[in-house]
């Protein structure tokens, strides 16, 4: 029997990457010559909505996107032993493998999410769906959805204002964490159907069934 399946960002939700993300794509705009994205509030904002549509409404050409893009990529490989999870996320992918197909969607390439993932002994993760994939989370969340019809609701689970924006459009209900890049307020307007407060109370959303053994109140 297939898994339902779950879709996660990474950055933000599974892991702590806010300051060596910032300090890095700030420097790789600097290399580039998108000197218009020079502050932490600058890249914040990009994640409105579409991360890449967000550069270029920010006045950046494709070569300038990829120069960018590659650049802090090859600082989050160097930084991979700094990079962190989230308390108690590993131990809740874990859990969650066992019951749901779980996808990571993400902006970032994807061999820095799967490097991580690695390095860092955290299992359950099925598939990662990352830059390579394609540019677009709603054009990404869309194609998995279409590989696993007929589920009652499909949980994108994410930390910015876009990606609640981007899952709506794509289908899927989108719930936002409270521990990430972007505040409780800006998740809600931006359509988030609910809001976890800790990963304990993510996996009690998204799959209470599993939430009594892990919590150990079952």
């Amino acid at each position: 029997m297939t898994k339902p399946l779950l879709m996660l960002d990474h950055d933000g939700v599974v892991v702590d990457s806010f300051e060596i993300f910032t300090t890095a794509f700030v420097e790789a705009c600097r290399r580039a010559g998108l000197l218009q994205i020079a502050t932490t509030d600058d890249v914040l904002a990009l994640f409105g909505g579409n991360f890449y549509e967000g550069l270029r409404d920010a006045g950046a050409e494709d070569a300038q996107i990829r120069e960018a893009m590659r650049r802090t990529a090859d600082v989050l490989r160097l930084a991979m032993p700094a990079l962190r999870a989230f308390p108690l996320m590993p131990e809740v992918l874990t859990e969650l493998g066992e019951a749901r197909h779980v996808v990571i969607v993400t902006s970032n390439a994807g061999d820095v999410v799967e490097l991580f993932l690695r390095r860092h002994g955290i299992a359950g993760v099925a598939e990662v769906a990352g830059a390579e994939a394609g540019r677009s989370k709603v054009a990404k969340v869309e194609a998995l959805i279409a590989r696993f019809p007929g589920q009652a609701n499909y949980w994108f689970v994410g930390d910015t204002a876009g990606d609640m924006r981007e899952a709506r459009l794509a289908g899927a209900t989108p719930l936002g964490v409270a521990w990430g890049w972007h505040g409780r307020e800006q998740l809600e307007e931006a359509g988030a159907e609910r809001i976890a407060d800790t990963p304990a109370d993510l996996l009690a959303i998204v799959a209470p069934e599993l939430a009594a053994d892990f919590l150990g109140t079952g």
